[in-house]
C-alpha cells in the first residue's frame, strides 16, 4: 500500500521532532555549532601534525533571523567622588584656581591673626609684670550702699583704682579691708552738706599719693604714673528704704521734715559733688584718649513712672534725671568735653529682696481722719495687690557687668572675652549693644516693665495704675461681709460760723506744733505770730473750716496755710 503525501510529511515531521528532542536531551549545554566547528579547526591547526597543510578558513553560515544574539555587556562601575571632582576641575580650570587661592588666603589670615593675638597677650602680660602701676581712677559715691561693695570689688579686679565715699568713719576700714590695696574710702555723709568740702580735699590728696595703699615707703613719693580720673558713679541717687521713703500721699507729706532731708541726700549732695569733680574730669579727659563717663543710678519706678503714694522718691528722681539731661546737652556743646559721656541707669529690683512697706497699718497712724477717709481704701488696695509685693530680684553681677561695660567701652565685660576663630566678636557685640541702648538703659527686675509703661499715653498709664483700687473695690462689694474701712469724717454743722466783722477786730494766731525731728538738726523753736486779716471775705473761709481737718504736716515751720492756723474772735470793747 503506497502511503499518501500527508502521511509522508507527518512521518518526516515526527522524525525531525524526535532528533531535536534527542539531541537536546543528550547535550543540554552544547554550544553554538559554528563556534564548536571553529574551535575544533583551531585546535587541529595548533596541535596537529607539523606537516599537515593549513586548511582554509571555514565559515559556517549563520542562522539568520533564527540566530540568538549575544548577551549585552555589563554596565560600567559608578564613578567615585574623586573622579567627579577631577573631571569638574578639568572642565572649569579658572573656578577651581580661584577656590584654591581663596582657601589658602583665609587659612593664612586666620593663622596670622591667632599668632598675632597670642603674642600680643604675651607682651601685655610681660609689660604688666614690669610696670604694675594703675592710672585710671573710678570715684564711687555711696560705697556703703548695698550695691556698692560688689561694684567696688569688681572694678578693682578689672584693673582700676577705686575711691569711694562712705557716710560713717566705721565703714572706711570695712571697705578698704575687702580690697587689695587699690580701694580708698573717704567720709561723705549726704545728710551733712558740711562733709562735702572735706571729701573733696581728701580726694585731691588721695589722687596725689601712690598706690597700692598697702605698699611700704612714702605714699606721696614722686612717681611717673600720676592717677587720672576716669569715671564717676553715683549710688547716692539710689535711695534705700528709710523713714523718708515711706509711702504717703503728697497732701500729708511734710516738706521740711520728710522731703527736704531726702532731697538733700539724694539730689543736692550728688549734684554738688559732681559740680566739683567735673573740672577735674574734663582736665584729665584732655590729657588722655578714651571715653570718660558719669554714671548716675536712679530707681526705675520713680524715674520712669512715679507710683501713687511714692512722691518723695519720685520727685527727687525726676529732678535728678532732668539735671542729667541738661548736663548731657551742655557737655555736647562744650569745648573739650566731647569725650565725656553722661549715662543714667534705671535700676529695678537688684540683690536682696526689699521688704515691701506698702499697706503698713502703722504708716497711717499720723494721717488725719479726713486723709484716712480719702486715701485709706486706695492705700490698702495698693498694698494688697502685686504692686506691694517684692519682685524676684536680679543678680547684682548683671548690674555690675553693665556698669563695667559703660566704663570700659565694652572691653572688660564677661562677653568681651568671647572669640570665634581668633576674632574677638564679644567686643563688637558689646559696642553694638551699647550704641543701641544709648545713654539711658534699664537693669534689674521690673525696670523693663516701667520703661515700657513710661512710653504709654498718660491717660492709659493712669488707668493702669488705678486698676488695683478698682479691682479691690469690686472684690469688697462681692464679699458677704465687707472688710473694715477707714473711719469716715463727719463735719458737724454747728462748727460752721458765717459772720462778717471788721478786720480790726480779727487776728489770726498761727501756733506751730513741735516740729518733726530732722536729720540736719535744724529744728527751729515754735513761735507764735499774730497778724491782722485785711480782707473780710477771708474771714468766713477761715471760720467755716473744721478743726478735724487740721493738716498733719503742721511741722513745716511757719508755712502760711489756712489749715495750720486758727481764727480767734476777740471781744470788742463798746
Amino acid at each position: 500500500m503506497i502511503p499518501s503525501t500527508d502521511e509522508v510529511e507527518e512521518y518526516f515531521q515526527s522524525l525531525e521532532n524526535f532528533l531535536t528532542n534527542s539531541l537536546a536531551a543528550a547535550s543540554p549545554g552544547l554550544p553554538n555549532i559554528r563556534e564548536a566547528v571553529h574551535r575544533l579547526w583551531v585546535d587541529i591547526s595548533r596541535f596537529g601534525p607539523p606537516g599537515l597543510p593549513s586548511f582554509p578558513d571555514i565559515h559556517v553560515p549563520g542562522l539568520g533571523a533564527f540566530e540568538v544574539p549575544p548577551p549585552p555587556p555589563p554596565p560600567p562601575p559608578p564613578r567615585t567622588l574623586v573622579e567627579k571632582a577631577g573631571d569638574w576641575i578639568i572642565e572649569h580650570p579658572w573656578k577651581s584656581s580661584s577656590i584654591v587661592v581663596t582657601a589658602l588666603g583665609a587659612g593664612l589670615l586666620a593663622g596670622y591673626t591667632t599668632f598675632r593675638i597670642t603674642h600680643a597677650n604675651k607682651r601685655r602680660v610681660r609689660s604688666t609684670t614690669i610696670t604694675p602701676e594703675r592710672r585710671q581712677v573710678i570715684v564711687v559715691l555711696g560705697g556703703d550702699h548695698p550695691l556698692g561693695l560688689p561694684l567696688i570689688i569688681e572694678l578693682e579686679q578689672k584693673g582700676y583704682i577705686v575711691i569711694t565715699s562712705v557716710s560713717t568713719p566705721e565703714a572706711v576700714s570695712n571697705i578698704e579691708g575687702k580690697g587689695h590695696g587699690y580701694v580708698r574710702a573717704l567720709v561723705l555723709d549726704p545728710n551733712e552738706p558740711g562733709t562735702i568740702p572735706i571729701f573733696l580735699r581728701s580726694l585731691a590728696s588721695t589722687l596725689s599719693r601712690r598706690f597700692p595703699i598697702t605698699a611700704a615707703g612714702d605714699p606721696y613719693a614722686a612717681t611717673p604714673y600720676h592717677p587720672l580720673l576716669h569715671s564717676i558713679i553715683s549710688l547716692l541717687t539710689l535711695p534705700i528704704p528709710s523713714i523718708h521713703t515711706a509711702p504717703t500721699p503728697i497732701e500729708q507729706l511734710s516738706l521740711r521734715s520728710t522731703y527736704l532731708p531726702h532731697l538733700l541726700s539724694t539730689h543736692f549732695a550728688p549734684l554738688q559733688t559732681l559740680q566739683a569733680l567735673l573740672p577735674l574730669l574734663r582736665a584729665d579727659a584732655q590729657r588722655t584718649c578714651g571715653r570718660k563717663s558719669i554714671i548716675v543710678c536712679l530707681p526705675a519706678a520713680d524715674a520712669r513712672v512715679g507710683l501713687p503714694f511714692c512722691g518723695v522718691s519720685a520727685m527727687s528722681a525726676a529732678a535728678t534725671l532732668r539735671a542729667l539731661d541738661v548736663l548731657r546737652r551742655e557737655v555736647a556743646v562744650g569745648q573739650g568735653m566731647s569725650s565725656i559721656r553722661i549715662v543714667a541707669v534705671d535700676v529695678g529690683v537688684v540683690g536682696e529682696p526689699a521688704v515691701p512697706n506698702l499697706a503698713n497699718s502703722q504708716v497711717m497712724d499720723d494721717w488725719t481722719p479726713s486723709e484716712k477717709a480719702t486715701y485709706g481704701q486706695a492705700f490698702a488696695a495698693l498694698g494688697e495687690t502685686s504692686m506691694g509685693q517684692s519682685r524676684r530680684p536680679e543678680d547684682i553681677s548683671v548690674l555690675v557687668n553693665n556698669i563695667v561695660g559703660v566704663i570700659s567701652a565694652g572691653t572688660k565685660t564677661k562677653m568681651a572675652s568671647k572669640t570665634i576663630c581668633g576674632i574677638r566678636v564679644g567686643v563688637g557685640y558689646e559696642k553694638l549693644r551699647d550704641w543701641i541702648r544709648g545713654d539711658r538703659f534699664a537693669v534689674g527686675a521690673g525696670a523693663g516693665t516701667y520703661t515700657f509703661a513710661s512710653l504709654l499715653p498718660g491717660m492709659l498709664l493712669d488707668g493702669l495704675l488705678s486698676l488695683p483700687h478698682i479691682l479691690v473695690g469690686i472684690r469688697n462689694r462681692l464679699l458677704p461681709v465687707p472688710p473694715v474701712q477707714p473711719p469716715t469724717v463727719s463735719i458737724p454743722t454747728s462748727t460752721a460760723v458765717s459772720v462778717v466783722l471788721p478786720s480790726s477786730s480779727l487776728t489770726v494766731n498761727r501756733t506751730n506744733t513741735a516740729p518733726r525731728p530732722s536729720p540736719l538738726g535744724a529744728a527751729a523753736p515754735a513761735l507764735e505770730q499774730t497778724e491782722p486779716l485785711s480782707e473780710p471775705e477771708d474771714i468766713s473761709e477761715h471760720e467755716t473750716g473744721s478743726e478735724t481737718d487740721f493738716e498733719s504736716n503742721s511741722g513745716d515751720g511757719d508755712a502760711s496755710t489756712v489749715e495750720s492756723s486758727w481764727v480767734s474772735l476777740e471781744s470788742r470793747d463798746h
